[in-house]
């Protein structure tokens, strides 16, 4: 009897260790978890993106990224639907002022009790908080692409201005110096709407609001808060440029400003960081880049978003959470990688690399992630920000007096909002 027992004991510690040696081996037929992503990056920004998710995969052998790029313009409606379908891809990018339209209906999974202390002190704050809801995480912050200002170092050298101005006084002082001096524009900020509206004046005017402590709308965005002394300050100081100094052309779109800075005919120029790829393939431009200067004395600068989230699942997948955060960390912790694009990365720990460092313009402007203005939360805003660049392209072209225009601002600002 006993052996007997002995052999069925032998028995079962053999299939034990049958089954041990087994079990890695399944697991290596089974293969590494694969995750899906719909881009919306194109052009430049795609090729950065691609080779990214390329060195990810390469990276480790438990998770492959299967990237698909959807054309921008139909992104958002092709991601909406696969949201309300909870049929989306393991991780999808939404901009930061998008994140309204998901986060009520309950479409993208709450993040806070995935991530630990250490990861998020790691991301600068302004673009963290920006995606947070009722105090709870919905996506991470995968860079800010701030206004920034670029500036022409020889115009500024013909002129004798050894200094970058930063007050509103010291840009009107420089740039009627450089137009006496080169017969150049002083500043190119398009006002016309071509191609593209003038969106750069409401950037500008969003910035230089938050810059003397105002804001565009309310804390709960409800209504308007700019028709007041700072709104006044602010458009004067736009308009002015154009209509009393004259420095800067009265009707340039945004190709027009893009090309008049390139060919080094203006001296100061505003546009997101998405510019700077752009510029630095121009022979023999000779600029430096730098974030938005305090121009009313505070510091701010209005700045987009892309952010990084995990859609809820008809079938949520444990693992598959677990390996769409591994995609999300790994991406946020290499921005520097991201930053060959022109984008700010998030986290701090990205600033203090070598690499990071080394890269031309980026470093220069990286401290405006600081101090990134985000998008106001409403649903209304697409319709605020395209109506209110045109009517401060009308302002500021017309030399509209500035009280008459902040109250028709105001008012139309007002009867948006209240249909929604």
């Amino acid at each position: 009897m006993k052996k007997i027992l002995l052999v069925a004991l032998l028995a079962l510690l053999a299939s034990g260790m049958l089954f041990a040696q087994a079990a890695p081996e399944q697991q290596k037929a089974q293969g590494p978890i694969e995750i899906t992503f719909w881009s919306l990056f194109t052009g430049g920004d795609g090729e950065f993106f691609d080779a990214m998710v390329k060195e990810f995969n390469a990276s480790q052998n438990d998770i492959v990224m299967k990237n698909d790029m959807v054309k921008f313009d139909n992104y958002y409606t092709k991601l909406t639907t696969a949201l309300a379908a909870k049929t989306a891809p393991d991780v999808v990018v939404i901009h930061q002022g998008n994140l309204l339209n998901y986060v009520p209906s309950g479409s993208l999974l709450p993040l806070d009790s995935y991530l630990d202390a250490a990861t998020l002190a790691d991301f600068q704050q302004a673009p963290l908080d920006a995606c947070r809801f009722d105090g709870k995480l919905y996506s991470l912050p995968f860079d800010v692409h701030p206004i920034v200002m670029y500036y022409n170092k020889d115009l500024m050298a013909k002129a004798g201005i050894t200094k970058v101005p930063q007050t509103a006084q010291e840009f009107i002082d420089a740039s009627l110096a450089i137009k006496k001096a080169t017969g150049k524009w002083g500043t190119a900020i398009d006002n016309t709407t071509g191609v593209y509206k003038a969106y750069t004046l409401t950037r500008l005017f969003m910035s230089m609001l938050a810059q003397q402590g105002g804001s565009l709308l309310t804390a709960d965005a409800k209504a308007p808060n700019f028709n007041n002394a700072y709104g006044e300050k602010a458009l004067k100081w736009l308009e002015d440029l154009v209509n009393t100094y004259q420095v800067n052309p009265t009707e340039l779109d945004y190709d027009a400003a893009m090309n008049l800075f390139k060919l080094g005919d203006a001296a100061f120029y505003f546009n997101g960081v998405w510019a700077t790829g752009t510029l630095e393939k121009q022979q023999g431009l000779n600029f430096g880049a730098a974030p938005l200067p305090p121009i009313m004395g505070g510091q701010a600068a209005w700045a987009g978003s892309h952010t990084l989230a995990i859609p809820v699942q008809k079938n949520q997948d444990p693992k598959k959470v677990e390996a769409a955060l591994t995609f999300i960390k790994w991406m946020t912790a290499h921005g520097e990688l991201w930053a060959k694009a022109g984008h700010i990365p998030t986290r701090k720990s990205v600033a203090q690399k070598d690499a990071m460092k080394s890269l031309p313009y980026r470093a220069d402007y990286a401290a405006a992630a600081a101090f990134a203005l985000p998008t106001p939360r409403t649903p209304a805003w697409e319709e605020i920000y395209g109506t209110l660049s045109d009517k401060l392209e009308f302002a500021v072209t017309k030399n509209q007096a500035p009280k008459a225009a902040l109250a028709d601002m105001e008012q139309t600002v007002k009867d948006i909002i209240a249909t929604y």
